[in-house]
């Protein structure tokens, strides 16, 4: 990271600590880095080194994205430079980050389904859950539909501000943190517990979304398929939603090999915009109930396996009750284009002029013989650097074969100290549930 006027803080304690992780098969402590233009080669060497062991360590974060956006919500650069990563993706400035409120996050798979039943939901009886939209069949153009989905999203966007309305008003009546308070300078400053409102401090709220290229790819197979090149009508396209794509495979297949996010596909990407769209105009016209200035975020930890479990089918291709798609990756094996396409994609689809996001978390499984020896670690600072330059929030790596994973799935007592990274952890790949692990299976595995 940097110190707090700006200078390079890679010492020889920073060589130390990566150290420590290499030969040890334990996920705890988590490891993680900051990383900044000026970070040097050696530090990233030896992160490339480490993470080519395969357990997930370190994670990365960018300075060069987290620190300005700080200051652009009101922090001092100082304090922006002095920020601690704090746990799966997100960060906190040291004595001067007082929000310690549990958030909301939305799922984007409901959002889909919601626009294509005119707000009703199967899994809970077909209940009216959202607006009434309208019967898509009816809908003229793709202005329409996206229309339908901009409502549904909106409408859980507004559940969830009223969530937290509720939760900023009642947790200080009923809980206090006198030791957490004390710790924190702002609190000691203002005289107020954390758990309250503290004047004067960074406060930010955030909402969560789950699922982000489900919705995107969805939204992208329906733009294409259905009202652009008219290869499939409405009627077709609900009837095998709700078929779950028995007696449909034909058209399962047509969503499947639509345009995915992803692949830094200029048309996949500007839907993907439009989606990223959504939240981040509501965002910048709503405040919490202090006047705080909500963030999106994209850090489903591992809940886009739940989510989706509750979800039917979508018109991306994917059957009810599988996984949504996982942070701001790409859909499970849509990504077709390389690695650095899925960096490409993700820095296109950001609303960079909006101040109210804060972490995206990307996951990235290479192939261990794409990074072996020299040539590899070369390759792997090289991509950590186009990430860098690309100033997204985070990313991290999974080193391994398809194979090793189906394998420990299959024989877990030969890999009891099989150590994989899940979301912005790590974990015993046998300690993992059946989803979740059949989930890190299927993420695509990528040749650098």
């Amino acid at each position: 990271g940097q110190t707090r006027d700006g200078k390079d803080a890679t010492n020889e304690l920073s060589y130390l600590i990566l150290e420590s992780k290499r030969g040890f098969p334990i996920p705890y402590p988590d490891l993680a880095a900051r990383v900044h233009s000026r970070t040097p080669e050696k530090f990233l060497r030896v992160c490339a080194e480490i993470i080519k062991e395969g357990q997930g360590f370190p994670k990365l974060f960018n300075d060069d994205e987290i620190v300005p956006l700080y200051v652009a919500k009101g922090a001092e650069l100082a304090d922006a430079l002095d920020y601690a990563v704090s746990g799966c993706t997100e960060t906190r400035l040291v004595n001067q980050e007082t929000y310690i409120n549990g958030c909301a996050s939305v799922n984007l798979g409901a959002v889909v389904e919601m626009a294509m039943h005119n707000g009703r939901f199967k899994k809970l009886g077909n209940k009216q859950v959202g607006p009434q939209t309208g019967d898509p069949r009816n809908f003229k153009s793709y202005d329409q539909f996206f229309a339908a989905v901009k409502a549904q999203y909106e409408f859980l966007i507004g559940s969830a501000f009223k969530q937290q309305m509720i939760g900023d008003i009642v947790k200080p009546t009923k809980l206090a943190a006198p030791l957490t308070s004390v710790l924190v300078g702002a609190c000691r400053r203002e005289g107020c517990d954390i758990n309250g409102y503290v004047p004067n401090s960074i406060r930010e709220p955030f909402i969560d979304n789950i699922g982000f290229a489900t919705l995107i790819d969805s939204v992208i197979a329906v733009k294409k398929l259905v009202y652009e090149d008219k290869v499939l009508t409405m009627d077709t396209l609900l009837e095998a939603l709700d078929a779950d794509f028995e007696g449909y495979e034909v058209v399962q297949q047509m969503l499947i090999n639509a345009p995915k996010y992803g692949n830094n596909d200029d048309y996949a990407d500007e839907v993907g915009k439009q989606v990223d769209g959504i939240l981040a105009n509501y965002l910048a016209k709503h405040r919490g109930l202090h006047g705080e200035r909500f963030s999106s975020r994209i850090v489903p930890v591992t809940a886009h396996v739940p989510s989706g479990t509750v979800v039917g089918a979508t018109p991306d291709g994917r059957k009810a009750g599988e996984y949504l798609s996982e942070g701001s990756s790409a859909s499970h094996g849509a990504e077709h284009s390389g690695p650095t396409a899925i960096l490409l994609s993700n820095k296109t689809v950001k609303h960079e002029g909006n101040k109210e996001r804060a972490a995206r978390l990307l996951n990235i499984k290479l192939s261990p013989a794409m990074v072996d020896g020299e040539e590899g670690t070369r390759k792997l600072v090289s991509f950590i650097r186009t990430w860098c330059d690309l100033k997204l929030w985070h990313i991290q790596f999974n080193v391994i074969n398809k194979d090793t994973l189906l394998e420990a799935k299959a024989h877990p007592e030969k890999y009891r100290d099989l150590i994989v990274r899940v979301a912005g952890y790590s974990a015993y790949f046998n300690d993992l549930s059946p989803m979740l692990q059949d989930e890190l299976i299927g993420r695509a595995e990528h040749a650098l």
